[in-house]
């Protein structure tokens, strides 16, 4: 009477009386599925594509069995992803948004340039000052070289840069991208004053 083997690599038929320590070719390890990514934990192979996951071989030799023998769950846990996911839980929370009036945010900004204003006036010395005159915006998203005597816009990212496994975003407006350059042109998600670079 065959029976079916659990081993993770093998899962086929076997006759116990043919069942030997040369029988089963098998993975002893956990599989892994990382974002994008694809292996077995015994074998050290990464690869992205399913078929090419299917097409790993296994990596050692047994006996046939048929009974679970797939240790701390079925699956291998990678503490990269958890964490990642812990950042996610708490940027993403179920508590409702305060509405805010437009008065409020405009006392806001004002009393951000005034003490934007207050700022420059303490280090006016110490503010670096580009070849053509300019001041260097540090904001994430803007670092232009602008004019303090213009009354310009700083277009930036308030957020900061995540970079996990092959994913790159902000933490302000999670747009997700996996190209360098098309993060590189992730549109700006906040509108302000520029903060000059201080030497």
């Amino acid at each position: 009477m065959e029976t079916k083997c659990k081993r993770n690599g093998c899962k086929k038929p076997y006759n116990e009386n043919e069942n030997n320590d040369q029988a089963c070719k098998h993975h002893p390890g956990k599989p892994i599925f990382s974002d994008l990514k694809k292996g077995w934990t015994c074998c050290n192979k990464i690869v992205y594509d399913w078929d090419e996951f299917m097409k790993i071989e296994p990596c050692a030799f047994g006996k046939h069995t048929n009974i679970d023998v797939t240790e701390g769950g079925e699956f291998y846990q990678s503490k990269t992803v958890q964490n990642a996911q812990k950042g996610i839980d708490n940027f993403v929370d179920n508590t409702p948004q305060p509405v805010r009036k437009i008065d409020d945010y405009n006392k806001e900004e004002a009393e951000k340039k005034k003490l934007l204003e207050q700022q420059q006036a303490k280090v006016q010395k110490q503010i670096f000052v580009t070849p053509t005159g300019k001041y260097k915006c540090t904001n994430k998203g803007c670092l232009k070289e602008y004019d303090p005597n213009e009354n310009t816009e700083c277009l930036y990212h308030p957020g900061e840069p995540c970079f996990h496994d092959l994913k790159k975003f902000w933490t302000c407006c999670r747009v997700e991208k996996y190209d360098w350059d098309e993060f590189m042109k992730i549109p700006t998600c906040a509108k302000g004053s520029h903060i000059p670079k201080v030497i």
